[in-house]
C-alpha cells in the first residue's frame, strides 16, 4: 500500500511539473508575440486558436493568459474575451516613472555585485549595439542589455518587477518601430554606461540609466503624441 501510495504520489508531483512546464512555455511564447508586437495592441486573443497553435492544452493557456494579465500585457472583459491591452499616452508616462527608480537601483546595484566577466559582456553588448543600423536589432541588443543588468544586480525581486516594466516599454518600442515607417530616433549608446558600470561607478551609472530611460521615453511620447494615443 505504500509502495501505491508512493507510486500515485510520484505521478502527481510528475504530472504537476509537467504542466507548470507547459504554462511556462506559453506563456513565453505569447509574452513574445505580445512585447514584439506580432500580437497588435487590441488583437483578440482567442483560447481555441491559442491551443491549437501552441500545442498545449487550455489549462497552460488560461494560465498564462492570468500571468499576462497581471503583467498588464492583455486585459480580460467578461462576456466579450482577451484582448492585447492598448498602448496609450498615459500608460507610458506611468511606466517611465516606475522604470527610472527600478532601473536606476538595478544599476547601482549591478556595479557593486556584478561579476568581472558579466561586465564585459555589458560593454561588449554595448559596442555592438553601438555599430548596429538595423533598428530590430537596436531594440533587441537593448533588452539584452537591460536584462542583462537585472541578472547583475543579484535581486530576484527586482529582476522580475523590473523586467515586467521593461517589457512594456519594449513593447511600446516594438510597436513604434511598426507604424513609424520613417523614424528618427537618436541611436543608442550604452558605451559610456557600461563602461562606469566596469569601472564601478555607482553614481554616474545609474544617472546615466536615468537619462536613458528619459530619452527614450520621450522618444516614445512624441511618437505617440504624433499618432494620436
Amino acid at each position: 500500500m505504500l509502495s501505491e501510495y508512493v507510486g500515485k504520489g510520484a505521478l502527481v508531483g510528475i504530472d504537476q511539473t509537467g504542466n507548470a512546464l507547459l504554462s511556462q512555455s506559453a506563456y513565453a511564447s505569447l509574452c513574445s508575440r505580445l512585447v514584439r508586437a506580432e500580437i497588435m495592441p487590441g488583437d483578440r486573443l482567442v483560447e481555441n486558436d491559442l491551443r491549437a497553435d501552441l500545442g498545449v492544452g487550455l489549462s497552460p493557456v488560461r494560465e498564462a493568459i492570468r500571468r499576462l494579465e497581471f503583467e498588464k500585457l492583455v486585459v480580460i472583459y467578461p462576456r466579450s474575451g482577451t484582448y492585447a491591452t492598448e498602448i496609450a499616452l498615459k500608460d507610458s508616462r506611468s511606466v517611465m516613472e516606475l522604470r527610472l527608480e527600478l532601473e536606476s537601483l538595478a544599476t547601482m546595484l549591478a556595479c557593486r555585485r556584478g561579476s568581472k566577466a558579466e561586465k564585459e559582456q555589458l560593454v561588449a553588448l554595448a559596442e555592438e549595439q553601438a555599430r548596429t543600423t538595423d533598428l530590430q536589432r537596436c531594440i533587441d541588443l537593448d533588452a539584452a542589455f537591460h536584462k542583462g543588468i537585472y541578472l547583475m544586480s543579484r535581486n530576484e525581486y527586482l529582476k522580475t518587477t523590473a523586467r515586467i516594466y521593461f517589457n512594456l516599454a519594449l513593447r511600446q518600442w516594438y510597436f513604434c518601430s511598426k507604424v513609424v515607417t520613417t523614424p528618427d530616433w537618436t541611436a543608442v549608446d550604452h558605451r559610456p554606461l557600461a563602461a562606469a558600470v566596469a569601472d564601478d561607478d555607482a553614481a554616474t551609472a545609474a544617472e546615466q540609466m536615468r537619462e536613458h530611460v528619459r530619452h527614450d521615453s520621450q522618444q516614445v511620447f512624441e511618437i505617440l503624441t504624433n499618432y494620436g494615443l
